[in-house]
């Protein structure tokens, strides 16, 4: 089509009128993708579990024994070795409205650790996890006519940021059957706001660009406990107790939460050398962050439940292979719609570890397919690859 600029209009009086129909456009397409652009992405972020690769093969079921993934502090005392740990997580994702699909990629880094022990009883941890992300972009072209043009447009809106979660714990293993663990939470993160109107021809009319950042700032503790029965059995549980979660912009307050409170569970038999078969539940008390929606989605408290196990496989060489099998059964912690439906995911996830350089390097890679619905005629398929590095010194 080509774009006629009418005489009677000047660049200046056009540019002001495109803004107008901008904000008009916003408002229309904010609220269509706060309700249906996505299901994985409202309120203040999607929860990626901050669970390890290594957990997540398992679907999450050994969440509350490994070391490695920030649920439980007393899984520590379980490390052995100094160990340094780095995660990348890209996911590979398909928003299917009708017939019409969109794809997009959001890569994260949502975990690192690194836990020393001290002497053969305790073991000493600080770990950084992705508590929300809240990344996404989504672009509509639209044609507006002012006054006697019609112009191509494209408006954009976009998130970029996350809140993270930084913990400091210390584990307690005074006898073979039990561990303890405390830990110490800062929350923190911040949230990038992005709007652009951008025009075909933007030599008469002017492209239009803004953004917001919102910061956050909290604490939580937590605590840990397991329970060994050697050779047979291993019983996890831990709970995160929430403090203050504040939210600002350019230094102004803009509201107060709590961080969420969390309990988690799991069970898992070990009988068979090398391997463990397990299950594990989570409570999350994610409606405690009401208070900072500002009329975004409603969160909602959720259960995670998942089932899986880690078995020795054949040999690389002189190192085992661990063949990982989970499937992983939740809710997200927001709602969408103007009913407020709530989004189940359903997901299966696959890998593999093992070791090189006489078992110095850690590798665990998973596989995750995971399906998001909520009942009102839009679904998620994603794919998360799972990447784990662990150098032991």
């Amino acid at each position: 089509m080509t774009t006629h600029t009418s005489p009677r209009l000047t660049r200046s009086v056009m540019s002001k009128l495109a803004f107008v129909a901008m904000l008009l456009v916003a408002l229309a397409v904010t609220r269509r993708a706060s309700a249906q652009g996505n299901l994985s992405g409202q309120g203040l972020g999607f929860p990626t579990g901050q669970l390890s690769a290594r957990a997540e093969g398992t679907g999450g079921s050994i969440g509350e024994i490994d070391p490695i993934s920030l649920v439980n502090p007393s899984a520590l005392a379980f490390i052995g070795t100094t160990t340094l740990f780095f995660q990348i997580e890209p996911e590979f994702r398909s928003v299917i409205v009708g017939s019409a699909k969109d794809n997009t990629t959001t890569a994260r880094y949502p975990l690192f650790a690194a836990v020393l022990p001290i002497g053969t009883n305790w073991a000493l941890g600080i770990s950084s996890a992705t508590l929300l992300d809240r990344t996404w972009t989504t672009s509509t072209p639209s044609l507006l006519v002012l006054g006697a043009d019609t112009v191509n447009s494209t408006f954009t809106v976009g998130s970029s940021g996350s809140i993270n979660d930084l913990r400091l714990a210390v584990a307690w293993m005074p006898s073979t059957y039990l561990r303890l663990g405390l830990g110490g939470h800062l929350i923190s993160g911040n949230d990038r706001v992005s709007v652009a109107h951008t025009f075909t021809d933007n030599s008469a009319f002017g492209n239009f660009a803004d953004s917001s950042t919102l910061g956050f700032d909290g604490g939580a503790v937590s605590a840990g406990l397991q329970l060994v029965a050697p050779k047979l059995a291993i019983a996890s549980v831990s709970f995160r107790k929430g403090g203050r979660l504040n939210a600002t912009r350019s230094d102004t307050s803009l509201g107060h939460a709590s961080v969420p409170d969390r309990l988690g569970l799991s069970l898992a038999y070990v009988g068979v050398a090398g391997s463990e078969i397990a299950v594990r539940t989570a409570f999350d008390k994610w409606s405690s962050l009401n208070g900072l929606n500002r009329g975004t989605s409603k969160a909602v408290d959720t259960w995670d439940t998942s089932l899986g196990a880690d078995i020795a496989g054949p040999h690389l060489g002189s190192q085992a292979l661990m063949l990982r099998l989970g499937g992983r059964w939740r809710t997200l912690p927001y709602v969408v719609g103007p009913n407020n439906d709530k989004v189940d995911e359903k997901s299966l996830s696959a890998g593999f570890g093992t070791t090189f350089a006489g078992g110095r390097v850690l590798t665990d890679v998973t596989l995750a397919h995971a399906r998001r619905d909520a009942g009102i005629g839009i679904t998620e398929r994603a794919w998360t690859l799972s990447i784990g590095f662990g150098i032991r010194p």
